[in-house]
Order: C-alpha cells, then structure tokens, then sequence
C-alpha cells in the first residue's frame, strides 16, 4: 500500500505516534486536499512553510500536543479526530489550576500543581486561538534562547498587571502602537 511507503521514516515512532500521523492524514486526504493546500495550512498554523505541517502529515516527527493543537484549529476540527491519545490530555474547561509562579507546591496552599504533564500545554489549552498563537510564538521565543532580559521583564511586568484582574489596559502601553502588517494586533 503507497500509505505505508510515506509512513516509512528514519526516526523510530511509537505505533500510537504513527497511528496519530494515519488519522491525520486519512481527515487531510478525505477533507482538505485540493481545498486548501499544505502551504497555506501551515500558514494557518503559524508556521513559515508547509514542511513541518508535511512531516506531521507523512509520520517523519512525531505529533506533539502544541502542535496538535495548531493542526486542530487551523483545520476546525477537534483534537481528538487527529489524536485521542494527546486530547485525552487536555484539560476540560475550566477544570485545571496552573502553578506559573516557579514557587514548590505547598499542600493544603491554593496554588495545587498542575494535573498534567505539561503546563504550557495546559494553557495553551484553555487560550483563546488568538491567545494562543502569541503563547505559541512566545514559547518558540523562549525555546530558541531568543528572550532578552527586556523581554522577560515586559512579560512579568503584563503578568503581573494579569494576576490584579483589571481589565482597563489603555493606559498600560501609551507608546505602543498596533502593528497594520499584523493582522493579531
């Protein structure tokens, strides 16, 4: 069969990973090809080229949950038609408490660890897609070494104005201006 023969790779995927990769490719043959096209489904993803949405497609690199999660939204499809296995993993709605603030948990405090493994993809996971496509390139920021000491403390700085719950920012960054070539901003 020509699917298996795509499915061939170099890196050892688990059979749940490849399995994830037949799902996903299975719902883009059925639903979106020749509809839209592997370039502008990265795009909707936020990626630069469609050569990472393409190795998730034909099983080359595995499926992680931020990635599923892009994958899902710029499809309109639910995480879980892609992979059950990483949707399982996501929190219900309103269901998760995070512990961002770098301090050990305490028992009995109201700061309890978070229930899954990771809790970028916690929160990722309860984002807006708006949210979490600035989350998600924030994260790449970070993961490449490409926050400066400025950076960081613009982010503690708007986390902390967040943990005060107000919801006037106008006067938060008077100098800023939206950025036309952004359609986020």
């Amino acid at each position: 069969m020509l699917f298996n023969a795509v499915m061939e790779t170099n890196r050892t995927l688990s059979e749940e990973q490849i399995a994830d990769a037949r799902r996903l490719k299975s719902l883009w043959e059925r639903e979106f090809k020749g509809k839209i096209s592997q370039e502008e489904a990265a795009h909707l993803c936020g990626w630069r080229t469609q050569g990472a949405f393409n190795q998730y497609l034909n099983a080359k690199i595995p499926l992680g949950l931020p990635a599923l999660l892009k994958i899902s939204e710029a499809l309109g499809v639910s995480p879980e038609e892609i992979s059950p296995r990483l949707a399982a993993k996501l929190p219900k709605k309103g269901s998760v408490d995070f512990n961002l603030s770098g301090q050990s948990y305490i028992p009995g405090s109201d700061n309890p660890p978070a229930a899954a493994s990771s809790e970028i993809d916690l929160l990722l996971a309860k984002a807006t897609p708006r949210s979490r496509q600035q989350l998600l390139r924030i994260a790449e920021a970070a993961a490449d070494g490409r926050l400066s000491e400025s950076d960081i403390k613009m982010l503690s700085d708007i986390a902390k104005r967040l943990e005060k719950g107000s919801t006037n920012h106008s006067d938060d960054y008077p100098n800023l201006k939206p950025d036309t070539a952004d359609p986020d901003s």
